[in-house]
């Protein structure tokens, strides 16, 4: 069971996932397609770290591959299913792209290493 303090902690993680998100989503410079596609899935990444984090006090590393999992089960599934909604797109996009596997694994080293350095797992070294 995890302490108010580590759900707080990872609270703090998920919006700052849902804030760049949100920033993603609203951003029109150069560059919007990567920006749109590629940080947009870190921002995933890292709110389904969160979110696992706060109800499942497994270690840190079955937790990643865990979130990983996850975001390379829907990847590979937008093989199979197209999104057909705005809400769709943007919960479970809208065509594959590998480099996305790229994204994931970004967005799960900045959750863990959110969660390294807020002293929410033990040191690597003791």
């Amino acid at each position: 069971m995890r302490s108010v303090g580590a759900k707080r902690r990872f609270l703090w993680l998920g919006l700052a996932a849902l804030a760049l998100g949100a920033a993603v989503l609203v951003y029109r410079g150069p560059g919007r397609a990567v920006i749109r596609g590629h940080v947009g899935d870190v921002a995933a990444t890292m709110l389904v770290y969160a979110a696992i984090s706060m109800v499942w006090s497994a270690r840190m590393r079955t937790r990643a591959i865990a979130t990983f999992a996850i975001a390379a089960a829907i990847e590979v599934g937008q093989l199979v299913w197209h999104a057909r909604s705005l809400v769709a797109e943007l919960t479970i996009g809208s065509s594959f792209d590998a480099w996305d596997f790229v994204a994931y694994a970004i967005g799960v080293g900045v959750a863990v290493t959110w969660e390294r350095t807020t002293g929410l797992s033990p040191p690597l070294v003791s």
